[in-house]
């Protein structure tokens, strides 16, 4: 059984296509959760959202009462699983510049990021944090150097 994917593109937040593209994004998307042996039926729902909506999440469902960059929901079904992540299209756009890369890179980043997530990896301890930023880095290089 392979992975079957189905990527929902939402946008209360504006995101211009060169930014990133629902293909673009999805092909990720499936490239990351086949790299993580994800077998099975996966609906993933991104929205690209504003500050004020993704700290209203993160107070809501984690009790932290501040703005992230990218938060991710895991709900079981009896094929696979269903996932939602959030990205704050404002903050990718500041890590970007600080980070002297493009927005669209950073907004692969952040995906890439909410569905380690999704597939278990943590990034609040140290050791399973530098082990998540590793594998989101490496695979982030093998889907840019044309790994598909």
């Amino acid at each position: 059984m392979s992975c079957d994917l189905s990527f929902q593109l939402l946008k209360s937040s504006p995101v211009r296509k060169s930014e990133g593209t629902r293909d673009d994004l999805a092909a990720l998307a499936h490239f990351v959760l086949v790299s993580e042996k994800v077998k099975g039926r996966v609906e993933l729902a991104l929205e690209f959202t504003h500050p004020q909506r993704i700290q209203s999440l993160n107070r809501h469902f984690r009790g932290v009462d501040r703005k992230t960059d990218v938060i991710a929901f895991r709900y079981e079904s009896p094929v696979g699983f269903d996932g939602d992540i959030a990205l704050n299209v404002a903050q990718a756009r500041l890590q970007a510049e600080r980070m002297r890369h493009s927005i669209k890179r950073e907004i692969r980043l952040l995906l890439v990021h909410g569905i380690l997530h999704l597939v278990g990896y943590t990034d609040y301890q140290p050791r399973p944090r530098r082990r998540m930023f590793q594998r989101q880095n490496h695979l982030l290089r093998r889907w840019e150097k044309g790994a598909r």
